[in-house]
């Protein structure tokens, strides 16, 4: 078991069999969250799932709050590995939008079949009131996603980079929830028109210094700062 999954035990597993019993539970606490939501799991819903004594849990997880936050880890660590792969193998003639694009249909992948997810995301996007780990999934993917913004588009004030950070994460949230949590027909169509708001957004906000944007007094969502062309993006790139 991953040292990070062992930081939110009551006691430290040491044998395999006992790793692998904390493992099982947390696949019962995903399983549980799914189902009924963060707020109305408890523990004694997922001891019971599991088929253990509650006192079991216990030994291992004080709290549901535990739970999720092992849960978290997982998740983060997923979603780690997923940016820094993409990040490493970013092409400096691709805009930011479509890099964005690239790096959700990743995630959305990786992530599809992680059934805590949804509900743990639903808890990080309630404003005084987030769960501590929907608020540490919240932070993971916002500052992964603020160092994307200031990469494409350098110069940014820092009070923009932070507002444009909080909402992208808002709408990354919703694009992989909605990916995990609806098994659908429509769930790949539906995922797509989440991620195209989320990348209107964007592209509204920066477009290139010659968009007509700047100019057009009828356009409904002002720009706020343009971002590099292909050209600027090369010789950027080359300068590194």
């Amino acid at each position: 078991m991953p040292q990070s999954a062992t930081t939110h035990l009551r006691n430290r597993p040491r044998q395999a069999r006992s790793a692998a019993r904390v493992e099982h539970l947390l696949d019962i606490a995903a399983a549980v969250f799914e189902e009924v939501g963060y707020d109305a799991a408890t523990t004694n819903l997922v001891a019971a799932q599991a088929e253990v004594p509650v006192g079991t849990l216990y030994r291992w997880f004080p709290d549901k709050a535990a739970l999720a936050e092992a849960l978290t880890d997982r998740y983060l660590a997923k979603l780690v590995v997923v940016y820094d792969e993409m990040l490493g193998d970013l092409d400096p003639e691709v805009r930011i939008g479509d890099f964005l694009r690239r790096v959700l249909g990743r995630m959305v992948a990786e992530t599809r079949n992680q059934r805590a997810l949804p509900a743990l995301l639903v808890s990080a996007m309630v404003p005084g009131g987030r769960a501590n780990a929907g608020s540490r999934l919240r932070l993971g993917l916002e500052d992964h996603i603020r160092g994307l913004i200031e990469l494409r588009v350098p110069g940014l004030p820092d009070e923009i980079v932070d507002r444009t950070a909080e909402v992208l994460v808002t709408l990354a949230h919703l694009v992989l929830a909605a990916a995990a949590d609806d098994d659908g027909p429509h769930r790949e169509a539906m995922t797509a028109e989440y991620v195209d708001v989320l990348l209107a957004y964007l592209e509204a906000k920066f477009p290139a210094a010659d968009h007509p944007a700047w100019t057009d007094p009828t356009v409904t969502v002002r720009p706020v700062f343009a971002a590099p062309d292909q050209a600027s993006r090369l010789a950027a790139s080359a300068e590194r």
